[in-house]
């Protein structure tokens, strides 16, 4: 079996970021050789010809559409990966670009917590401890994920989807 191929289609299935402990214990490979592998895979995908690019987060890896063909693709797959309570913690990081948890809790309730866990370890928002309470911020995946290059661009792309701009009316 081709490890590098087997690897690969790991990533390509997966919802979430694989950790490179994840990797070996699919493929049966050692860490070492799947870390050989991966910086292989994201060689590969660097060629512009490619559609995709291999995204390390944190201690993790994912496959992901080069930004630049996000727009053309997005219509295709509603970000099926995800709840639709993550989505609104994510258009409410996005529309007020930068908002407290304590903010997000009395919107969306309790489950806030779960997802925030659940967006920070995907890398597509990042926390900063402000009291006893944490700021969410957009990160740089988050915009490579949805293809977006700015926040203006982010509130765009949420406004009414999910609720976003009512809340800001609040």
């Amino acid at each position: 079996m081709n490890l590098k191929a087997l690897i690969e289609a790991a990533l390509f299935m997966s919802a979430k970021p694989l950790s490179v402990e994840e990797l070996s214990k699919i493929s049966g490979a050692d860490e070492e050789n799947v870390l050989e592998i991966l910086e292989k895979i994201k060689n590969d995908l660097e060629n512009p010809e490619r559609g995709i690019h291999l995204v390390r987060i944190g201690d993790k890896f994912k496959l992901y559409v080069k930004p630049e063909y996000v727009r053309f693709v997005r219509y295709l797959t509603p970000y099926s990966d995800m709840k639709k309570g993550l989505l609104r913690v994510l258009a409410l990081v996005a529309y007020k670009d930068g908002i407290t948890q304590s903010e997000i809790v009395k919107v969306i309730g309790n489950r806030t917590y779960e997802y925030v866990r659940e967006l920070e370890s995907r890398g597509l928002i990042r926390t900063v401890k402000q009291g006893r309470t944490k700021v969410l911020l957009p990160t740089k995946e988050f915009a490579e994920y949805f293809g977006l290059k700015s926040p203006e661009e982010a509130k765009r792309f949420f406004e009414g989807v999910i609720g976003a701009k009512r809340v800001d009316e609040s």
